[in-house]
C-alpha cells in the first residue's frame, strides 16, 4: 500500500511541484496551502490515515509557523514530521528538534534527498512501532523498558513519553548498554545521514533524554565519553 503524505506549504507552485515529485516516487499526497485549511482538517485526522507530514517553517500567518503546526500534530497522536526550512543555522535546527520534528530539510532541496529522508523516517517509525528493549538490574528486580509502539520509557511504576527521535536515541543507548556510542554513529542512527560539521543535534537530544530518564529513575544515567560520545550506565 502506498504511503500517504500531507504537505503544508503556502507557496502554491512549490507545493504542487513537491507533491508531483512525491507522487512519481509512489506516494499519495494531500496539499494544504493555508494554515486555516490545514487546522480545519486536524479535527478529522484519525478518519483518514496519514503516514507522514511535511511542513514548511514559514507559513501564511504571522502568529503561527510550522513549529506550531508540528506541535499540534504531535498533540493529536503519533505522527512523523519533516520540516522544510529556508534557514541553515543552529537556532532553526534546535527549534525543529524541540518541536518534535523527525527531520528537517533546507530549501531549496533535491527531491531525491527528500525522498531518501522520507524513507529513513518511515523505516525508523516502523521499527520503533514494534521495538521493546529492556535493561534489568543485577538482582533482576527492576527493569528499564523502552516501548517503541507507544514511545514510553518506564522503570518500576514510573513512565514518561518520548518523541520519536528520543526513541531512536534511547534505542541506540539501551541497545548498547555500557558501551560507548560515538556521536557520529548516534547521529546516523537518528537522522539516517552523516553528521554535519559543528552539529549539536545529538547533544540537544541527549540533554532532553537525560531529563526524561531522570523522571523515571536515578539508577541509570547517560554519561559523556572520552571520545566525545555517550554511554548509558547504571550508577
Amino acid at each position: 500500500m502506498k504511503k500517504h503524505i500531507v504537505v503544508v506549504d503556502d507557496d502554491t507552485v512549490f507545493g504542487e511541484i513537491l507533491c508531483a515529485g512525491l507522487q512519481k516516487n509512489a506516494f499519495t499526497t494531500k496539499r494544504f496551502d493555508t494554515v486555516d485549511a490545514f487546522l480545519k482538517s486536524l479535527s478529522s485526522l484519525n478518519d483518514s490515515p496519514v503516514d507522514l507530514f511535511i511542513i514548511d517553517f514559514h507559513l501564511d500567518k504571522t502568529d503561527i509557523n510550522g513549529l506550531d503546526l508540528c506541535r499540534r500534530i504531535k498533540s493529536k497522536g503519533s505522527y512523523p514530521v519533516i520540516m522544510l526550512t529556508g534557514e541553515d543555522d543552529v537556532e532553526t535546527t534546535v527549534a525543529c528538534l524541540y518541536a518534535g520534528a523527525e527531520q528537517y530539510v533546507t530549501k531549496p532541496h533535491v527531491l531525491d534527498e527528500l525522498v531518501a529522508r522520507i524513507h529513513v523516517v518511515l523505516k525508523g517509525w516502523a521499527r520503533a512501532a514494534v521495538s521493546h528493549l529492556e535493561v534489568k538490574d543485577s538482582e533482576d528486580k527492576l527493569t528499564l523498558t523502552l516501548h517503541g509502539r507507544s514511545r514510553i520509557l518506564s522503570y518500576a511504576e514510573r513512565e514518561t513519553k518520548l518523541t520519536q527521535r528520543e526513541v531512536s536515541l534511547a534505542e541506540s543507548l539501551i541497545g548498547s548498554m555500557g558501551i560507548e556510542m560515538e556521536r557520529e554513529h548516534i547521529y546516523f542512527a537518528i537522522f539516517g545521514r552523516a553528521m554535519e560539521p559543528f552539529s549539536r543535534a545529538v547533544d540537544i537530544l541527549v540533554a532532553r533524554l537525560r531529563k526524561k530518564l531522570k523522571l523515571v529513575t536515578d539508577d541509570y544515567i547517560i554519561i559523556p565519553t572520552r571520545n566525545s560520545g555517550y554511554m548509558l550506565v547504571k550508577k
